[in-house]
């Protein structure tokens, strides 16, 4: 069997997929792996010895021309085309896309051949997105800032390739001893953020290490050649700590020789954070804004996170004094924490968000569906099922009709199912199902796209119904079983 892996995402994306790749390799020990990632981040796929062949997608090549003042789309698809020849070439059994964005599913179909099996995001014969499988559609309908899903990327992926996980799948690879000389403790701040917006000031830096300096443990700062001059400002305005300054100055390789064998790694939301999960280095995550922790937290098996809500101030002193605890054995309560099972971090929730996970759990894992502690949730819920059942019958009429005529009312009823998952976002988590089960309606006759699209309406019907009145309920059911009987 010969396997391609579609990973054109980040650094901290590629290290969240080797321990997937890891088991991939133990549930398929014959089979030839090869490993897609984009040139800029194929440091990270250093000391990965579960693949057989690492590949890279020339992504800047492909845009340089498009990007010039007179572009050349010419140019751009001609290199196109020879890297997904080259990979067309290769006649792979398995095309596996853990990129999980829209965009690569183009390069998932355009490789794919008439006998490979897919999973993950590619496209259907008329170029609309694909969701190959199950847990494809749950990443699509879930997963991301401000969903519901409370269960960590390397769990999703392993769920989805139907791998189970074992210690080994978490080591860090083999590592050459670093060069430079080390405290014998210490702790690493990895300066910077995969995205300015999520990283700290100088000044917060340097008011979060004042409580640290009371324990009198140097620091290791670490980060790219890019962040020198932030590093250099650290130092400037945190005269009282003890630094060793590696910014610049390494390999990506060389941090899991760093991380090895540090107290704790200090940082924001980026790759060092999932490096460390290889490690298992104790982590503490100050995770800023527009960041779903649960799914791309740090998987140390002490793994902390701070949390501040976008659009507030970080509390710098405050962050200081929690990780000068975690150093003393104390757990701050502010701090969410690492927990075993599905969820991959415990923390006290609003009574709105764990009415959400309890619904993705009723709707994907066949759990209870949780109790409606809001009038709003029961009305909102009865508006969706009048549209519903106003999209169904319309559904029943394209024959008739025809599409054209019928499907502005169908845009309307779409528009009106959206402002619902606005207005009670309780019920975002099965709106966001109901719109990723439309998306797997692939092309088809009319008739047959029409038998589809019922079928998702019938199954969002039958959810709804646990939160419409009974009264309403009775009504809505008769008008369902003469939509389905033909005769209204």
């Amino acid at each position: 069997m010969k396997i391609l892996v579609i990973q054109l995402a980040r650094l901290g994306d590629i290290y969240m997929s080797w321990p997937a790749m890891r088991a991939l390799r133990r549930a398929h020990p014959k089979a030839e792996i090869h490993f897609l990632t984009r040139p800029r981040f194929e440091g990270a796929v250093e000391g990965l010895t579960a693949i057989d062949k690492h590949l890279s997608l020339p992504v800047s090549a492909i845009l340089a021309p498009l990007i010039q003042e007179d572009a050349d789309t010419e140019a751009a698809l001609a290199t196109l085309n020879e890297s997904v020849d080259a990979l067309r070439d290769e006649h792979y059994d398995w095309v596996i896309n853990l990129t999980f964005s829209p965009v690569s599913s183009y390069l998932t179909h355009a490789v794919t051949g008439p006998t490979t099996t897919v999973t993950g995001y590619t496209r259907y014969s008329d170029g609309t997105l694909c969701l190959a499988d199950e847990v494809s559609a749950y990443f699509y309908a879930q997963v991301g800032t401000d969903k519901p899903n409370r269960v960590h990327v390397v769990d999703v992926i392993a769920s989805m390739l139907n791998l189970e996980y074992i210690e080994a799948d978490f080591a860090a690879p083999q590592i050459e001893n670093f060069a430079t000389p080390l405290p014998e403790t210490y702790l690493v701040v990895h300066v910077g953020a995969s995205e300015k917006h999520k990283s700290l000031s100088p000044e917060e830096w340097a008011q979060l290490l004042k409580p640290v300096a009371a324990t009198k443990i140097p620091v290791v700062l670490i980060g790219a050649a890019g962040e020198a001059a932030l590093a250099e400002e650290i130092q400037a305005h945190a005269i009282e700590n003890e630094f060793v300054n590696l910014v610049g100055l390494t390999k990506i390789s060389d941090i899991f020789a760093i991380l090895q064998d540090a107290e704790l790694l200090i940082g924001c939301d980026s790759a060092p954070i999932h490096m460390a999960s290889l490690t298992d280095t104790p982590t503490f995550n100050v995770s800023i804004g527009d960041v779903n922790y649960w799914e791309t937290g740090p998987k140390s098996t002490l793994g902390f996170i701070y949390r501040v809500e976008k659009g507030h101030k970080v509390d710098a002193n405050r962050v200081g004094e929690c990780i000068t605890g975690l150093l003393q054995g104390q757990v701050a309560p502010e701090l969410i924490t690492r927990a075993a099972g599905l969820v991959s971090y415990e923390k006290n929730e609003a009574a709105s968000e764990r009415f959400q996970w309890d619904l993705v759990q009723a709707l994907y894992l066949g759990a209870s569906y949780p109790l409606a502690d809001r009038m709003e949730i029961l009305q909102g819920a009865t508006q969706l099922a009048d549209i519903n059942k106003f999209a169904m019958e319309q559904i029943a009429l394209i024959p008739e009709k025809g599409l054209q005529n019928i499907g502005p009312f169908l845009d309307r009823s779409e528009e009106v199912i959206e402002s619902i998952s606005r207005m009670v976002p309780e019920l975002s988590p099965l709106i966001s199902w109901y719109q990723a089960e439309k998306v797997r309606v692939g092309p088809g006759t009319l008739e047959e796209i029409c038998t589809a699209a019922l079928d998702v309406h019938e199954r969002l019907a039958r959810h709804i119904h646990v939160y419409v009145p009974q009264e309403a309920l009775l009504e809505q059911e008769e008008k369902v079983e003469e939509v389905c009987d033909g005769t209204l």
